[in-house]
């Protein structure tokens, strides 16, 4: 199929790859949090093929299988909370989680809420209980955290039984005071992974990020990350993009995104990344 828009770069593929790689919001999942019909097809084809796939995002793992389903939760290897929780699948194994010290999500609070005090802040544990300093009712938990209602605990709850990510967000501005406050604070012992145009900070240690995540994953088959293809398109992403050997932006990535990556591909309402793999199929076909 040929496509007119000189903004898309599709990669050739002369080799079948060691694995694939895929972030979720503005990415794999469409405007309405969907996957398309056509990129759950073109992920089952990889997988019948031998192919790998990962799951590389910054939400939980219960928001991970309500939005790509149960099906795809198993088969494919996830790394969730931006590289704090790994959960592999076959060809792969292992299970870890970065959780942060306990004294360190202490100070953080106490900076974030000296600042602003009207901040949300979340605390992620396994990626289905969290803490929270904002309860919500049960309407406003499955739609804004996948949550039901026995999920939510108080900060206290959540530190006591070891939390790995935290999330500070709720003003609807620039986060950048706070960023930079707790980046001069605690140098490189964290990773701060601003989104939603740094109006929401995730901050998780920093052995835990997606590169790192992944590599601990595919180390299981003896992969390493030259041999992945990611696809992306907002600023978490970036370090996975640079590491990995073929990058990918979706049309609907941000510039910063698109200028670390070889290859572009349509949007994620466009059915990008199934563009992509279709295509990989078809050239890795005819390479036998």
């Amino acid at each position: 199929m040929l496509y007119n828009d000189t903004h898309i770069n599709l990669p050739v593929f002369k080799r079948v790859p060691g694995a694939i790689a895929i972030d979720l919001d503005g990415t794999l999942l469409d405007s309405r949090l969907k996957v398309s019909e056509r990129n759950f097809k073109a992920i089952k084809g990889c997988l019948n093929s031998g192919i790998p796939v990962i799951i590389a995002t910054a939400r939980t793992m219960r928001a991970v299988r309500r939005f790509i389903g149960e099906e795809l939760s198993q088969l494919c290897s996830l790394v969730m909370q931006n590289g704090a929780i790994g959960k592999a699948s076959p060809p792969f194994s292992g299970y870890f989680k970065e959780a942060l010290p306990e004294p360190l999500i202490r100070e953080i609070i106490a900076m974030v809420l000296h600042m602003e005090p009207d901040a949300h802040i979340t605390l992620e544990v396994e990626g289905f209980e969290f803490g929270t300093n904002w309860p919500r009712d049960a309407a406003e938990l499955w739609e804004r955290n996948s949550a039901t209602p026995e999920m939510q605990l108080s900060l206290e709850e959540a530190i006591s039984l070891g939390s790995a990510k935290i999330a500070v967000g709720g003003l609807g501005r620039d986060l950048t005071h706070i960023i930079s406050t707790i980046s001069r604070r605690f140098n490189d012992s964290l990773s701060l992974v601003p989104s939603d145009g740094l109006a929401f900070l995730n901050i998780t240690g920093s052995r835990a990020t997606k590169p790192d995540a992944l590599k601990k994953i595919l180390g299981s088959g003896n992969i390493i990350l030259d041999d992945v293809i990611a696809f992306g398109d907002d600023i978490p992403d970036l370090e996975m993009l640079r590491a990995c050997g073929t990058a990918v932006a979706m049309a609907n990535a941000i510039p910063e995104v698109k200028a670390v990556c070889k290859h572009c591909t349509l949007s994620n309402d466009d059915d990008g990344v199934a563009i992509v793999l279709e295509k990989m199929l078809a050239d890795i076909a005819h390479l036998t």
